[in-house]
């Protein structure tokens, strides 16, 4: 009879954790990854260390769109609660091929609106691009005497940000000077825009003027003029400072849509989003080769208000 006894609630016992583990798991989520990227992962990362509650399957459409048609495939047949698609190429692949009854939450995605994301009924997500204000707040902080700041821009691709830098620097008490670029080789050209002289330069995420990053740098080094780049990369290379997405936080903020949409919101009812966490970094070897010391001290003290991570960048 003892015997019977421990049988019978070593099979509960069983039971019991299997119903446990079943509804620990119940929720799963498909993750689609553009290509094996540094930052992508570092999202990834940051997601699945903030719904570690969640089971994720990962795939990688090494940027190949007919492999992307293929994952899209298996993942509407595993049938899973919400896709994370990381990147615009995966996103893109998500909204065309991905079942329209499984929500979609895209990370690390640049003008998710100049890639037909946005209006989509079972898709959200997170814009990598930092809004101008915050932006332009940010430069006032670092150099608060500016009275000129310099921009470059390709219309096809910044006329909306330069638009509404216009009106923002203004209200911050400083003139925007603008000059627009078809092409990278415009750039010195346009440079000239700035003969007047500037107090600083805003780099937007524009893909024509990244391309001539390294023109625009030593237009900025030889003047002593403060480069507020757009991404922390370019500070590595050279650039003064950089306020950028912190990856890791990006998918944190991901789990957290994530877990909205698995929740029954649904997707159209939550915008798309700027990213939250911001980084703000520092190259102290610029500084004191450009005498410019006092913006890594305002830059510090900027970070610690505003809560966002400070980086040193030798």
């Amino acid at each position: 009879m003892l015997i019977r006894h421990k049988l019978f609630y070593k099979v509960i016992a069983v039971i019991t954790t299997f119903v446990f583990v079943s509804s620990a798991w119940a929720v799963d989520v498909a993750i689609i990854k553009t290509r094996n990227l540094a930052p992508y992962n570092e999202a990834i990362t940051g997601f699945t260390i903030n719904c570690s509650a969640i089971k994720t399957k990962e795939y990688d459409m090494e940027e190949n769109q007919a492999r992307g048609q293929e994952i899209a495939a298996q993942i509407n047949n595993s049938k899973p609660s919400a896709v994370l698609a990381v990147g615009a190429p995966a996103a893109q692949i998500a909204k065309l091929y991905i079942d329209k009854s499984i929500p979609i939450v895209f990370i690390m995605v640049q003008s998710p609106e100049k890639v037909g994301l946005n209006d989509v009924d079972n898709m959200t997500g997170i814009s990598l691009n930092i809004p101008v204000q915050t932006q332009l707040r940010a430069l006032k902080a670092l150099v608060p005497a500016v009275t000129k700041v310099g921009v470059i821009y390709n219309p096809k691709n910044t006329s909306n940000e330069v638009r509404e830098g216009m009106t923002i620097s203004s209200q911050l008490g400083f003139r925007l000077i603008a000059a627009k670029v078809d092409t990278p080789n415009d750039v010195t050209r346009a440079l000239r825009a700035f003969a007047e002289g500037i107090d600083a330069y805003w780099m937007l995420s524009d893909i024509t003027v990244m391309q001539a990053f390294a023109t625009i740098l030593n237009y900025t080094n030889d003047r002593k003029i403060p480069f507020l780049a757009s991404s922390k990369v370019m500070v590595d290379r050279g650039a003064l400072v950089s306020l950028a997405p912190n990856y890791a936080n990006i998918g944190n903020q991901g789990c957290s849509i994530i877990n909205q949409v698995i929740g029954g919101t649904k997707p159209s009812q939550l915008p798309i989003s700027p990213p939250k966490g911001l980084e703000l970094t520092v190259n102290l070897t610029a500084a004191k080769t450009l005498g410019l010391q006092s913006i890594a001290t305002n830059a510090m003290t900027f970070a610690a208000t505003e809560g966002y991570k400070i980086s040193i960048s030798q």
